[in-house]
């Protein structure tokens, strides 16, 4: 997803007070693109974050604040600018690149 700043990045966000971290990722997938979590999986920290893998239901819909929405599919070019991070986080996952302790 992209907002303002025209990069793509994952959906996340800074938890509410005493929400799980598990909680912030469920909620902030719900808020910016509309759809529902029905299978969460913890995969590993990247600095200061804990990522997650999530299966979801719905119509993906942006939120106010983020401008479009994107699939990203491991091995494919895409047309698209992602942000530093949130492709060393795609890159780990798929195994393209080595897991490094990111914290």
């Amino acid at each position: 997803m992209s907002s303002s700043g025209g990069y793509y990045r994952l959906p996340g966000g800074k938890p509410k007070k005493g929400e799980a971290s598990i909680q912030t990722a469920i909620r902030e997938l719900r808020e910016e693109t509309g759809l529902r979590a029905y299978y969460v999986n913890y995969l590993f920290k990247f600095h200061a974050s804990k990522i997650f893998k999530i299966r979801a239901k719905g119509k993906p819909t942006p939120s106010n604040e983020i401008h479009h929405l994107a699939y990203y599919r491991p091995g494919k070019e895409m047309d698209v600018k992602v942000s530093y991070n949130t492709r060393k986080i795609l890159n780990k996952h798929y195994g393209l690149e080595e897991a490094e302790d990111e914290s």
